[in-house]
């Protein structure tokens, strides 16, 4: 795994070192291709970074004449007369093939995720070397390389199935507490109540989005039915976890019921501390897919974290970022963490950090 860090970190500076250094600096503009999820966090992490962005580019015609962060957005159309030395993609379902349009008109670019990696790639040297087993390391290249290349050929070789629940010490234990930060529709609730074989202490799942919450209450009833349960045991919170508690607006950037992100949209969404509503209360295990929001969740869970030592089992693939991001603040709440990575689809999504105490 030495030699693959040590390839990947080769490949790492060669993406530095094909970005202008005006670009770099910020004295040149850049161009953003791609205004779906991953773009509107680009628009203030690239800035942030150094870069000066003068324009976005996106398929979709609705967001023509659109201002987001400060930027216009563009047809892809307007690419030839607007002639832009410089674009960062962040549609990552389309790396290459963007790419190609992009080269043909004499346009130099590379990904987003491919900037962060490079940029970052001692950090994620750093959390490589601390891994607990020899497959999180194969999975961490992988994931990588997928980054730095546009090339998911390799994500097939770590894909496993059992997403929260791929290792021994995450199934089949009593007295579990589990958290499950966007539930969704009840799908990993139920994967929960079957790797334990509905033997648990308590569940408590969190989902903001109105129609997902109707599907959830409607498949825990039946779980609750199916398995016998106590009627409490399953409790349904219909909001999502955060830093701060509060409302928001949330919106599916891709039309999917699965993307419900916070910051944008029209539904009305309720947001609650995890501390708040935990109140010093015992979490043994905690999971959470919640469309790039999961550090504010874990900001406002820091003193359970702290207190109970849950596992954890966090999606870390929305942000280029997450990975040492996530990790670094786990472990300054709990040093004694130990850490897996497990990847649970063939695209670049569904990456999981696992962490638990011996």
């Amino acid at each position: 795994m030495t030699q693959a860090m040590d390839r990947l970190g080769d490949i790492a500076a060669r993406v530095l070192a094909s970005i202008p250094a005006a670009i770099l600096s910020g004295d040149a503009p850049a161009a953003l291709y791609g205004m779906g999820f991953l773009g509107r966090w680009a628009i203030t992490a690239l800035p942030e970074a150094g870069i000066r962005l003068s324009t976005c580019y996106d398929g979709n015609a609705a967001l023509a004449g659109e201002i987001v962060g400060g930027v216009p957005v563009r047809s892809p159309g307007s690419l030839k007369a607007d002639g832009p030395a410089f674009a960062f993609i962040t549609a990552r379902h389309a790396v290459r093939p963007v790419a190609e349009r992009l080269h043909a008109l004499g346009v130099a670019n590379i990904s987003a995720d491919a900037f962060f990696v490079a940029r970052d790639f001692a950090s994620f040297r750093a959390f490589h070397d601390g891994l607990a087993d020899d497959r999180s390391r194969k999975v961490l290249a992988a994931v990588l390389e997928t980054m730095l290349t546009g090339d998911r050929a390799q994500l097939l070789d770590v894909f496993e199935k059992d997403q929260y629940f791929a290792l021994p010490q995450f199934c089949g234990l009593e007295k579990e507490v589990y958290v499950d930060a966007g539930a969704y529709v009840g799908d990993s609730l139920e994967r929960f109540v079957w790797t334990h074989y509905g033997v648990f202490d308590r569940a408590i799942a969190f989902e903001p989005g109105s129609r997902q919450f109707a599907a959830l209450k409607i498949r825990s009833d039946r779980l609750v039915t199916e398995w016998a349960l106590d009627a409490g045991q399953i409790e349904l919170v219909p909001a999502a976890l955060g830093a701060s508690a509060g409302i928001e607006h949330a919106a599916t950037q891709s039309g999917q019921m699965t993307s419900l992100a916070v910051g944008s949209g029209t539904e009305e969404i309720r947001i609650v501390r995890l501390d708040d509503h935990m109140a010093g209360g015992r979490v043994s295990f905690l999971k959470a897919d919640v469309e790039g929001m999961e550090m504010p969740l874990l900001e406002g869970a820091a003193e359970t974290i702290r207190r109970h030592r849950p596992k954890l089992a966090i999606c870390v693939y929305h942000y280029p970022t997450d990975i040492p991001v996530i990790s670094r603040y786990l472990q300054s709440l709990v040093p004694d963490y130990r850490f897996a990575l497990r990847h649970h689809s063939p695209q670049l999504m569904e990456t999981v950090l696992y962490a638990w105490t011996e």
